[in-house]
């Protein structure tokens, strides 16, 4: 999870070690891209920040036609991520509740920044063509990092696959293939920590 808002006080000291590492985003170093579109990824991620008109427009000059969809699903980001949350939690009350896994408040208040951050991250990868997006340093290190703080990674999972539902429906499912896959390459990783971890 994101520790941004968070008691940094209740985290050990491993979680404070991995999560500068824990940075999922393999295309700031990716050799299919040109310097130029690294750099554009480097630069966002950094800021964690959705693409510009302007970036996007040089994907667009790439014959990437993904990146007009993914600029106009950038304004409604939060409002989808929102969508998924409450569906989740129509699923699953108890989760928020006392004694769930997303309780206390702040717990639950970074899964759903990661939610926000993981759709900002599969349109990046729609953007470019890219569907493994994913950089396999920073995805080992997310899941140590999950298995340090403990994180519900069934509810993450579902979560996930709750907002790629929102997010390809409101473009339309058949129509964007890239998005679909993008999303479903982020929905494996999540799933295979769940497997390897031997929780939920």
């Amino acid at each position: 999870m994101n520790p941004a808002n968070r008691h940094q006080a209740t985290l050990s000291s491993r979680a404070l070690n991995l999560i500068p590492k824990a940075n999922l985003l393999g295309l700031p170093g990716d050799p299919r891209l040109s310097a130029t579109h690294r750099h554009v990824f480097s630069d966002a991620n950094q800021q964690r920040r959705h693409l510009s008109a302007a970036e996007l427009r040089s994907f667009r000059e790439l014959d990437r036609n993904e990146a007009e969809m993914v600029g106009a699903l950038q304004p409604s980001a939060r409002q989808l991520v929102d969508h998924a949350r409450r569906q989740l939690l129509l699923q699953d009350p108890g989760l928020v509740e006392s004694g769930g896994a997303l309780y206390p408040p702040y717990r639950a208040e970074a899964c759903w920044r990661d939610l926000w951050h993981f759709q900002r991250c599969v349109f990046y990868g729609a953007a470019c063509g890219i569907e493994d997006f994913t950089s396999p340093r920073g995805v080992k290190a997310m899941r140590l990092l999950y298995r340090e703080l403990r994180v519900p990674l069934q509810a993450m999972v579902e979560g996930l696959l709750l907002l790629r539902n929102e997010t390809l429906a409101a473009c339309g499912w058949q129509s964007q293939p890239m998005l679909q896959g993008s999303f479903n390459h982020l929905i494996g990783i999540l799933s295979s920590f769940s497997k390897r971890q031997g929780v939920s």
